[in-house]
């Protein structure tokens, strides 16, 4: 007599959408904080316009959560997208994967709230308190004693990300994928290839989700080519541009020039109290560079694209612009504001 074949909770197709899915919302993170970057740029701050993307982070779960529909799917894929995101270099380190889980968390208590109905609205208020609880985790670790007029902009601004992205596409994309060919299982129904023309299969709100999808690819093959810099050695950094001597170098190469110092991390909404670190002075460094007569400027470059300039006169006459080890190579600039403190340096050019 045969015993009863044994069933689970979640199928191997579940299993295999959840990691995939993960995988890649965990590996874009670091592109997506770079078009952060690049918007606090163009508004001309120095933090918080960036949140206007925190939905992207979202899609990936509300994805999965609607592919699947079934209770724990998006509290599963936020924690292991959370994971993936702080092994793949996150630079809120550990905390992105407390960040992630909560948002998962939420999407799982509201799609049981609404009975997992296909109604957009639903979806996205739900992505939108998604997105915005990364603001309250993020508060509670970093942004102490930051005005709540600015918190309260950082919590619209994430909310309506959350709305577009996360609860928009998410939508959009969901009827695409699960009606495709590749996700849609045989004998369930007709798939977009049996719906006639291209137009016809797709419409203008599966198309907007296509376009979407294509976006998100192509920006991300364009960061990847032209602006993250892979880490062969998290301690490692060159010193390239108007200087007589480029060269690369690691921590330990200028071990003996250790210093002390103590600096308070002053941002527009982070703040460090006055603490020490120890590292090597810059002017140390690029003494050995040798800098040319005609420059005049250093910008500090990070893995991730994100960047601060400094006058190279100011930098070679100031000994409390250090690099300190701190996940990678760090740089303290005690008489700077917050965003000059730069995180996992990989280049100091000289121009």
């Amino acid at each position: 007599m045969n015993s009863p074949a044994t069933t689970y909770y979640f199928t191997t197709r579940d299993l295999v959408t959840i990691a995939v899915l993960s995988a890649l919302g965990g590996a874009l993170s670091t592109f997506v904080g770079y078009l952060g970057l690049l918007l606090n740029t163009a508004i001309g701050t120095p933090f918080g316009a960036g949140q206007f993307l925190s939905g992207l982070h979202v899609f990936w779960i509300i994805l999965a959560a609607g592919l699947i529909r079934k209770a724990g799917v998006a509290t599963a894929t936020g924690l292991l997208k959370g994971f993936v995101e702080f092994f793949t270099g996150s630079t809120h380190g550990i905390i992105v994967v407390l960040v992630s889980l909560i948002q998962g968390l939420i999407i799982d208590v509201g799609f049981y709230a609404i009975g997992q109905r296909d109604f957009l609205p639903f979806w996205s208020i739900i992505a939108g308190f998604a997105a915005a609880s990364n603001v309250i985790v993020f508060q509670l670790f970093f942004f102490s004693g930051a005005p709540l007029i600015f918190l309260s902009l950082l919590v619209i601004l994430a909310f309506s990300s959350g709305i577009i992205f996360g609860g928009y596409f998410g939508h959009a994309t969901t009827h695409l994928v699960s009606e495709s060919n590749v996700y849609r299982s045989v004998g369930k129904g007709p798939t977009l290839a049996s719906k006639g023309s291209v137009w016809r299969r797709l419409g203008p709100y599966r198309l907007s989700a296509l376009i979407f999808l294509i976006v998100i690819a192509f920006g991300a093959s364009l960061y990847a080519v032209f602006v993250w810099r892979p880490v062969l050695d998290p301690l490692g950094c060159e010193v390239v541009g108007q200087v007589a001597q480029p060269f690369g170098f690691t921590y330990f190469t200028y071990a003996d020039y250790e210093i002390t110092i103590e600096a308070e991390l002053i941002g527009s909404v982070t703040h460090i109290p006055p603490q020490n670190y120890t590292g090597i002075p810059l002017v140390a460094i690029l003494t050995d560079a040798q800098p040319l007569e005609s420059a005049t400027l250093l910008q500090v470059v990070s893995s991730d694209g994100y960047s601060a300039t400094f006058s190279l006169e100011d930098v070679l006459t100031d000994y409390e612009i250090i690099l300190v080890v701190d996940g990678g190579l760090r740089l303290i600039a005690k008489n700077y504001p917050g965003w000059f403190w730069i995180q996992k340096v990989v280049s100091l050019v000289i121009t």
